[in-house]
């Protein structure tokens, strides 16, 4: 048996990284490639025995003061339970790393440390299998953190698996069947409304980024740029899906009116039931339920009258996402919702959207990606994805492991008192 390590052609790479479980859209020939353009050096790297790649990663390196940081960021795509294979793997990219100026090497494997329900209780047992191959060979451990990073793939992250409802015979059905109760609402409502959710073209970039812009504002985080998605965008190609939630003000006001018409008769019909019969409590109990339910699309129509002219056109973006779709999983990314049409539920029709397209494509895992950790109901975002029925995953953090020792020692040092000041 002969093991080497060495540079792989994109096809390698990617017949390796799209078959295997662990992968990602981080560990794929496309983010190499977005990281290149974003000001990173890669390289597609990967451990080869008898001529089959064995083990692998994208590996990127950008300076920082007294070398050159090495990372692998959702990997490697590897068995981490063969102590050897890690081994090799390892000292293959540290042989690497410090031909080209390497400083340290930081890895944040997309592994699993612990899973948890929608409560905070842990589901089944804590899996130390790649804390214990990355100590063994002097890697430093920082476990998980809670809260939100947009430096790097996030700590904490929710997820739903498909495959139950790849296996159904009626896909649609399964997957509104399998949400919770909220999912379940807020879709209901999004039929109700007519949203519609469209794919866009590189020339709707900009107008997503005003999208994404306007919610980080409002949020108060820093969104990406539009050379980023535009990046994104091209790199990825048919893997990329940036799309709208839009709501045609027209139709949503004649479903609206159609909805009051019919309650108009209903409520006619019951108040002469009434008539003979008015010692009939049921009889009132449902006029005032169905009067109520008339008076709120009465309410609706007003509203959406003057969301219509205020917007000056008739059909309007209500929320957006971009999602990227590998062999084995859709993750859920970057979005936005204008605060003005929250009411019409657009983040609930997108994902559904993403739902759909990752069963086309046979994908089994959705990923809704960064949670803070936090269980006791202060993440908003945990409880909008809560609502389609998943569970919540805490990864196994990152590790480090110098390079150049003795420079690194100052690195470190030096970071420590810049800290401090």
């Amino acid at each position: 048996m002969t093991r080497s390590f060495k540079e792989l052609t994109e096809e390698q790479f990617e017949s390796f990284a799209q078959a295997h479980p662990a992968g990602s859209y981080l560990q794929t020939a496309a983010q190499a490639r977005l990281l290149a353009r974003r000001g990173w050096q890669t390289s597609l790297v990967g451990l080869v025995e008898d001529n089959q790649v064995v083990a692998a990663a994208v590996l990127g390196w950008i300076p920082v003061r007294m070398g050159n940081l090495f990372q692998i960021d959702g990997g490697m795509l590897i068995d981490f339970s063969n102590q050897d294979l890690v081994k090799d793997f390892v000292e293959g990219v540290m042989a690497f790393a410090k031909e080209r100026h390497g400083l340290f090497l930081r890895i944040m494997p997309n592994a699993i440390y612990r899973r948890f329900d929608d409560e905070g209780q842990q589901i089944g047992d804590t899996e130390n299998t790649v804390i214990d191959a990355l100590t063994r060979i002097g890697f430093e451990h920082t476990p998980a953190t809670k809260g939100w990073t947009t430096n790097s793939s996030p700590s904490w992250q929710y997820v739903k698996s498909l495959q139950p409802i790849l296996e159904a015979q009626d896909t649609k059905k399964a997957l509104r069947s399998s949400l919770a109760k909220d999912g379940k609402y807020y879709l209901k409502k999004t039929d109700q409304f007519g949203i519609q959710v469209r794919r866009l073209s590189k020339a709707d970039l900009p107008d997503f980024k005003a999208l994404t812009q306007d919610t980080a504002n409002r949020l108060n985080y820093h969104d990406k740029d539009l050379d980023f998605y535009q990046t994104v965008f091209d790199e990825y190609g048919d893997d990329a899906y940036f799309v709208f939630a839009e709501m045609n003000f027209p139709a949503y006001i004649k479903g609206q009116q159609q909805a009051r018409d019919h309650l108009a008769e209903v409520v006619a019909n019951l108040d002469a039931r009434i008539a003979e019969k008015p010692n009939y409590k049921k009889l009132k109990r449902q006029r005032a339920e169905y009067a109520d339910q008339h008076k709120q699309h009465e309410k609706r129509i007003t509203q959406a009258k003057m969301a219509h002219e205020r917007a000056g056109k008739d059909i309007v973006t209500i929320a957006g996402a971009l999602f990227l779709a590998t062999a084995n999983e859709m993750i859920y990314l970057y979005s936005g919702t204008y605060d003005e049409y929250k009411n019409f539920y657009g983040p609930y029709a997108v994902q559904e959207y993403a739902f759909e397209q990752a069963l086309k494509r046979q994908i089994p895992h959705y990923n809704f990606y960064g949670i803070s950790g936090v269980f006791d109901g202060s993440d908003g975002v945990l409880g909008f994805k809560q609502g389609f029925s998943g569970h919540a995953e805490e990864k196994v953090g990152s590790f480090v492991r110098p390079i150049n020792g003795p420079k690194y020692a100052i690195y470190h040092f030096l970071k420590k008192i810049l800290a401090r000041g």
